[in-house]
């Protein structure tokens, strides 16, 4: 937040005011604001009820000035470096702010607030959120509220206190760009992994126990060729209907599909009659694909 919204929000009035010989002392008792008289002879009078039309006279004040004295809420922004060092984090802190001392506070009217915070915290934000990873950054919002709750909320220098309410700290832009590129190609690998795993041993848990039979006589080497052939052909049918269900709901691109579909193709045991071994098991019916299906 710049110096003019800040202005804005806690500068009420700001107005020429005609001192004269007999000056009246300005209404006063407005709760939630303190009057303050400047641009005099004298220093700046803040307006209470001991004020008297004597001090006002002798101050010679040309200016009224109305400041809010009630909580403020304000929100500031700043970047500070990850555990990447070419990437930062987004800073965003809350302080509710509240003006303590009116006549410092009008002296020091046109701060700049975020360059003030900004100031006052960066060297320990920095410190800690150097300790965090764009890719694990949990516990990092705790620990930067708790470093910034135990400041000094008082400022004789700018005449208002603050106090941080919550600290929020995510990722910046380009970040959360590499984040989600990242996290995107680890799932695409471990689903390929994953499909090209499952077809293998689909197929070949089959052919083997197919193969079994044939060793047994209970089926001719050809009739076993052409069973597991309908077999691998079935399966390839099988996940194809997967994917193409999956881009029709939008959890999977077609150039991302190919990378499940393929590795279906052209997998396989070579038969090997008389080998004496086998495996008894049934093979699994899962697809590689359940995964982004929801129990029903």
């Amino acid at each position: 937040m710049g110096m003019n919204e800040f202005q804005n929000k806690l500068l009420l009035k700001d107005e020429p005011y005609q001192c004269g010989l007999f000056p009246q002392i300005p209404n006063f008792r407005k709760d939630g604001s303190a009057f303050v008289l400047t641009d005099g002879c004298n220093d700046d009078l803040r307006i209470t009820e001991r004020t008297t039309s004597r001090e006002i006279r002798q101050g010679r004040y040309t200016r009224l000035v109305e400041i809010s004295t009630k909580p403020y809420l304000t929100e500031i922004q700043f970047n500070a470096t990850a555990q990447e060092q070419a990437y930062s984090f987004d800073v965003y802190v809350k302080a509710v702010v509240q003006v303590v001392d009116p006549i410092t506070f009008y002296r020091n009217r046109n701060i700049d607030v975020d360059a003030y915070f900004n100031k006052l915290f960066s060297i320990d934000v920095k410190q800690i959120t150097r300790q965090y990873s764009i890719l694990n950054y949990g516990g990092l919002d705790r620990d930067l509220t708790q470093k910034l709750s135990a400041y000094n909320n008082v400022d004789s220098d700018t005449g208002f206190s603050y106090q941080v309410s919550m600290v929020d700290a995510e990722p910046g832009a380009e970040a959360r760009e590499y984040v989600s590129r990242a996290s995107k190609q680890q799932l695409e690998a471990s689903l390929r992994s994953q499909a090209k795993a499952l077809a293998t041993a689909l197929t070949s848990d089959y052919a083997e126990a197919v193969l079994m039979e044939v060793a047994e006589g209970k089926l001719s080497y050809e009739a076993a060729i052409l069973k597991i052939e309908q077999h691998k052909d079935s399966r390839f049918d099988k996940t194809v209907d997967d994917a193409v269900k999956l881009i029709d709901k939008g959890l999977l691109s077609e150039a991302q599909a190919k990378h499940f579909v393929l590795p279906g193709i052209g997998v396989g045991v070579e038969p090997r009659l008389g080998s004496g071994a086998g495996i008894g098991s049934t093979a699994p019916e899962n697809s590689a694909f359940d995964q982004f299906y929801e129990e029903g």
